[in-house]
């Protein structure tokens, strides 16, 4: 419940509106305890034939009787008690004056208790009973009037509590949402990754919601059925706290079984979330892929997939819905059993005219009346419906802890890569980027790492091309200049700092980075630019579009650069890529990264942006990753690469003869380029 918790602190800036929704709840629970205490007056007229006047005035004539009667009383016991003072010789004195001080404190106390009726009685007939009609039936048409409006000014105060509960928790889940989601943009990259996209939805959205249907059930329902329960009980208690009393006895049991109902929610509630996350994971992979599952037939394999996690999620909710569906019978029969002892106490008492129950007085001097006894049923009925509505707020409660839990598991991830806020800023790189002794794997306990050793001096303004056979470590590698991740050993630095000791910000400003995924945000094509410089120009934007050969066919659309990427248009591989390209060129960085840049562009467009590149890395410290014997015309230098090391370091026609790797590859992709030719 810690999570759930500090899930309710984010509320506490919203506790005006739970104060008036408290205070709301306070008067639906009072003019739901009136509305049901109505049914005595009801009673009164149809069942003893009497105006309320009449049965009034004789309930204030009884106990004014039975006041005098026990003043009476108390003045024999106290003369009584005056004589024993007096005379030091009484036989037995000491135990019979403890008797009497006793008798007299039972007389005192069941005085006081008469008053008390007798007070409130006369309170009664001096502010409502003598303002309604002597006839019974007008009286019975007014008392009728009063409720219709009683429930009608109950309901404004229940919308009310529900709108101002359901405002909180709509504000304290945003503040949630946004600050999950602002711990999860500043972790790196390697978080994120074990993580996972479908986990890290699923808890932004499902497990959220989880969570804020167990905060609406504790704001909403656990503070106004309580209330309203305990109005009727207060109204029950002055007509027999006795039999109140017996009612509630079995209040503990039921306590007991909700907290064992609620901690098999809780379990069942967190498999059922990670089963959700297991369906977001079958979605995502399968949309992803759907190229590769239908090129291999394998769409029945993905339904059987797919329709196996959704069976046992459905199995899943399914307990879940049966541990919730048996908290209600269970304290509904709960409630029915105090309920029948407490109308069978009372039957007794009104059948057989007693006043006591085994010894235990019941209702003072007077038994109970029919009149009373019903209405003291219908409060207590009142009573039930209630706690039978809170039947479910445990287990409500219980699934929003464990949500709370999962959603807190990402929120408190402290990122491995830190901003370095308080550290200098890197100044604009000049000199040279340095790879010293450099180690990493993206999983602790690897047994061969993904970089190993890699040693690798820059100068500033060289253009570097990375080559090698697939997963030899050269996107790993460049993932370190941006600090996508820190190596597990050695350092990186720029112009002789560390780039650990140096302000993150400013680090990642002077880098730009276009990648053989092209990411595209949905919004549109002139803000996708402007994303590598915010507060850029509209001539600077189509400056860098031109330079990547992109401003044609962005014109060409029908509201050109204020096109939305996703939903009004959709852009092929290659324009994907020009606009990343403009991106970067816009960015203006020192250092630039091109990782597969021209993977799925056309030749005629590679050709174009080839020369843009030339021109574009002037100045600039470049590094390229590209299997295309173009591009490795512009480098200064070509970096091979093999099983996380660095294996040769040269020019092209060097490599060709000195590295058996590298001739291997121009090999192949000559004979690629060939075949394609």
């Amino acid at each position: 419940m810690r999570s759930f918790l500090r899930a309710l602190k984010f509320s506490w800036v919203y506790r005006t509106r739970l104060i008036l929704s408290f205070l709301c709840a306070l008067l639906v629970a009072a003019f739901w305890g009136a509305n049901i205490s109505s049914v005595g007056a009801v009673l009164t007229i149809l069942a003893d034939e009497k105006s309320l006047q009449d049965w009034v005035d004789e309930r204030i004539q009884s106990l004014d009787k039975q006041s005098k009667a026990k003043e009476e009383n108390r003045l024999r016991v106290q003369t009584i008690l005056d004589r024993l003072e007096m005379d030091p010789h009484a036989v037995d004195r000491e135990n019979q004056k403890r008797k009497k001080n006793k008798e007299l404190a039972d007389i005192l106390g069941q005085q006081k208790e008469i008053n008390r009726k007798l007070y409130w009685n006369q309170l009664l007939q001096m502010q409502v009973i003598r303002h309604l009609p002597t006839d019974r039936f007008e009286t019975f048409l007014w008392i009728m009037i009063a409720v219709v409006i009683g429930v009608a000014v109950k309901g404004i105060f229940d919308f009310w509590q529900e709108m101002l509960v359901g405002s909180v928790i709509n504000r304290t889940l945003r503040d949630i949402r946004n600050r999950l989601f602002r711990s999860l943009v500043h972790q790196d990259t390697k978080q994120l990754a074990e993580s996972g996209t479908p986990e890290i939805m699923s808890r932004l959205t499902n497990d959220v919601e989880q969570l804020g249907s167990g905060m609406k059930t504790l704001y909403g329902r656990l503070v106004v059925e309580p209330l309203k329960a305990l109005a009727c009980l207060v109204a029950a208690c002055l007509i027999s706290w006795q039999l109140t009393l017996v009612f509630a006895l079995l209040v503990p049991l039921a306590f007991l079984l909700l907290t064992k109902l609620s901690r098999m929610v809780r379990r069942a509630a967190k498999r059922l979330l990670e089963r959700m996350s297991d369906l977001y994971q079958i979605i995502r992979e399968t949309v992803d892929g759907i190229r590769v599952v239908k090129a291999y037939t394998m769409e029945p394999y993905e339904r059987r997939r797919f329709r196996n996690a959704s069976d046992d999620y459905a199995r899943r909710a399914q307990q879940v819905t049966n541990i919730d569906a048996l908290a209600g019978p269970a304290i509904e029969w709960l409630g029915v059993v105090a309920l029948g002892a407490a109308l069978t106490a009372g039957a007794y008492l009104v059948i057989r005219q007693q006043k006591s129950i085994l010894g235990m007085n019941m209702r003072g001097d007077e038994p109970i009346g029919f009149t009373e006894l019903l209405t003291l049923y219908t409060l207590l009925i009142a009573v039930a419906d209630p706690v039978r509505k809170l039947s479910s707020v445990y287990t409500k409660i219980q699934a929003g802890a464990a949500a709370s839990d999962r959603i807190f598991a990402i929120a408190d991830k402290v990122p491995s890569v830190t901003s370095n806020a308080d550290k200098p800023a890197l100044p604009r790189h000049a000199k040279t980027i340095e790879f010293r002794n450099v180690s990493f794997a993206y999983s602790e306990g690897t047994e061969v790492p993904i970089l190993n050793g890699v040693n690798l001096t820059v100068r500033a303004g060289e253009t570097i091309a990375l080559v090698g056979p697939n997963g030899c470590g050269k996107s790993t590698l460049l993932g370190l200049l941006p600090r996508f991740y820190d190596p597990d050993i050695g350092s990186v630095l720029v112009d002789g700092a560390n780039i650990r000791s140096v302000n993150l910000r400013s680090l990642r400003k002077q880098v730009g980075v276009v990648t053989q995924q092209t990411v595209m945000f949905e919004d549109t094509i002139f803000n996708n630019i402007a994303y590598g410089k915010p507060g850029a120009s509209r001539e600077e934007v189509e400056q860098a579009a031109r330079s990547a050969f992109a401003h044609e066919f962005i014109v060409a659309l029908p509201e050109s650069y204020q096109t939305i990427v996703g939903k009004g248009w959709k852009p092929s591989g290659g324009q994907e890529q020009r606009i990343a390209l403009a991106r970067a060129i816009l960015r203006n960085p020192s250092i630039l990264i091109l990782d597969e840049f021209t993977s799925q562009i056309d030749p005629e467009s590679e050709a174009k942006i080839h020369l843009a590149i030339q021109a574009f890395v002037k100045n600039r410290t470049t590094f390229l990753i590209t299997h295309r014997l173009s591009n490795l015309e512009i480098a200064d230098r070509i970096v091979v690469m093999d099983a996380g090391r660095i294996v040769a370091v040269g020019g092209h026609a060097a490599l060709l003869q000195t590295c058996p790797l590298y001739a291997r590859l121009y090999d192949t992709v000559g004979l690629v380029r060939s075949e394609a030719a």
